[in-house]
């Protein structure tokens, strides 16, 4: 399947949330408290385990100055890398019969 111009390997939205934290000297605990979220769920989206959802995009949009449309973008595009290498639904994928018309 195409990879549609994505880069060789799917990107999280954690990765770029978690170095943008690094690089202002963010802790993860702190960044966590502030915010009113759990350290573990912080700690989950940020390491690609959890996705990143609209709540939690606007909630590092207000306290990161990250547009929310950005790294929903990025989610979006992570999860359909993901699923376009999941080989459980290529092979049910490919048994999908072609019904556009042929011209």
């Amino acid at each position: 399947m195409a990879t549609l111009g994505y880069p060789f390997y799917p990107v999280h939205p954690g990765e770029v949330i978690k170095e943008e934290m690094e690089s202002r000297h963010i802790s993860q605990r702190e960044f966590a408290r502030q915010v009113n979220i759990s350290y573990t769920a912080l700690n989950e989206l940020l390491n690609g385990k959890r996705p990143l959802t609209p709540t939690t995009a606007l909630m590092f949009e207000t306290a990161l100055d990250i547009p929310a449309d950005a790294m929903m973008s990025i989610q979006t595009k992570y999860t359909m890398q993901t699923a376009r290498r999941d080989e459980g639904i290529l092979s049910w994928l490919s048994r999908i019969p072609r019904v556009a018309a042929m011209l």
